[in-house]
């Protein structure tokens, strides 16, 4: 009894679903076929490249049905186009010589909803056309032989090419201007390898691979430092990896992702003084095996700079000054306590340095600096004193040199002051890891003489700034 009841249900069941599978195909219109794209269509036909151009018949419905289409040239279409167009411009028809219908019929089965006709161009004579006349277009009417509905607003369309130079370029949306992407300095905490994505980018689709060759162009460099103002140098080569081949743009896409590795310790080693400076990647877009490089996108700048930081001064000490207002025996207490030496590295101008000034004395002047530890400097420069006493600022020129026994001295730059009341110098020196720093100043801007001031060359600072970074790497043993 249960197995009479059991196959009874089964048997409703199906009934039910038959039923609900016919009331769906009740409500679903029989298939109606036509273009894809009627009326005016304007089509890129790209310079270099073979690609046809697709026009697409499409099926809609049940999909139950075949439909076998063609399409044809029929210039009544263009006739009727221009007589209801309300536009002065009026399209003639394209010479035949221009194009060639290498799919002019198609079939599509109960399986397919689009099949495309197909258009091959000749683009030289099409190029001569459009020279003269860029107001052409191709008229096209489709003929459905089959049984299916026709969607009688759908069955016409006219090709308007536009001619299009087909370049694979650089996609600019992380760069400036200047094809430039500038990277973070880099620091020690940083990880040892970076890996970065740039993107190369086609403004078509791509009917087959595209391979792309890149290649380093030092030139591009000098280029955007006589434009810039920049001294930026070549990132050395175990600093960063890149492949210049084997690179390509696949069929039917229109971008790729090619990968570069950064590799910090090149320029900032765990065991070294950083190689401080501007460095920069210049990466061109060498060749493409299709279509045209970009002239104008076809530059990639990867700019990255090791910024030498501010050294603090908790164990900076001075141990010689040549000129020094305490020196002098006429100083007053309140000279003494605010314009010694060691207010060239107290931290502030409101406390500053100033030369002996009722007696002459010959240039230059120096100040010596115990830094404390083994430092790596990179950049030296100074601050005239704050507030009123700015007056006394007169340092125009000079030089820097470093030591690591306070003995045996190195110059590794010079200095100059743009003008007297210039606020803050700063000048960059050759990067040299030392204990001792010697600034000095060789040349003043004018006859500083009057009044109580009998020294020509009397001048005033009212703070020494180093920047670089603390040898940290090394074991300091002479603290």
């Amino acid at each position: 009894m249960k197995n009479k009841l059991y196959i009874s249900l089964l048997a409703a069941s199906a009934l039910a679903f038959n039923s609900c599978e016919s009331d769906i195909n009740n409500f679903m219109v029989d298939d109606t076929v036509g273009l894809l794209n009627s009326g005016l269509v304007t089509t890129e036909v790209y310079l270099g490249v073979d690609d046809p151009t697709k026009v697409y018949a499409i099926k809609a419905g049940k999909g139950f049905q075949d439909a076998q289409v063609s399409i044809k040239v029929d210039n009544s279409v263009l006739t009727e186009y221009n007589e209801l167009s309300t536009t002065a411009v009026k399209l003639d028809e394209l010479p035949a010589d221009c194009y060639s219908i290498t799919v002019s019929s198609v079939t599509l089965t109960s399986d397919d909803y689009r099949v495309p006709f197909e258009i091959s161009w000749n683009r030289d004579r099409l190029s001569e056309v459009l020279a003269q006349n860029p107001n052409v277009g191709l008229p096209l009417r489709m003929i459905v032989d089959s049984d299916a509905a026709i969607a009688t607003d759908r069955l016409t369309t006219i090709i308007k090419p536009t001619l299009e130079t087909p370049y694979v370029s650089f996609d600019m949306s992380k760069l400036d201007k200047n094809g430039v992407f500038k990277a973070v300095s880099p620091t020690r905490d940083q990880v040892y390898e970076s890996e970065l994505y740039f993107k190369v980018t086609s403004n078509f689709i791509a009917q087959r691979d595209i391979e792309y060759t890149l290649e380093i162009d030092e030139t591009l460099i000098a280029e955007y430092n006589e434009a810039n103002g920049t001294a930026y140098k070549l990132l050395p080569a175990e600093a960063y990896k890149l492949e210049l081949t084997g690179n390509e743009i696949k069929q039917y896409l229109s971008e790729d992702m090619f990968k570069m590795y950064f590799y910090r310790s090149a320029l900032v080693p765990d065991n070294a003084p950083s190689n401080f400076g501007d460095f920069m990647l210049p990466i061109r877009i060498k060749s493409v095996s299709s279509s045209y490089v970009d002239p104008v996108n076809c530059k990639l700048l990867y700019a990255v700079s090791v910024v030498p930081m501010t050294v603090e001064k908790s164990k900076w000490s001075i141990v010689e000054c040549n000129s020094d207002v305490n020196d002098d025996p006429e100083s007053t207490d309140s000279e003494k306590a605010n314009n010694g030496a060691d207010a060239l590295i107290d931290g502030t101008t409101s406390k500053w340095w100033r030369s002996i000034y009722r007696t002459a004395q010959d240039l230059p002047y120096y100040a010596v600096i115990d830094l404390g530890r083994k430092t790596a400097v990179a950049k030296v420069g100074f601050e005239i004193p704050a507030s009123s006493n700015k007056r006394y600022a007169n340092s125009k020129a000079g030089h820097v040199e470093v030591s690591e026994d306070g003995t045996t001295w190195v110059n590794v730059g010079t200095w100059e002051s743009p003008s007297a009341a210039t606020q803050s110098v700063v000048a960059d020196v050759t990067p040299t890891t030392a204990r001792y720093l010697k600034f000095v100043i060789d040349e003043v801007f004018k006859d500083a003489s009057s009044g109580s001031i009998k020294n020509p060359n009397a001048t005033a600072i009212g703070e020494i700034n180093v920047w670089g970074e603390v040898a940290t790497w090394e074991e300091d043993t002479e603290e």
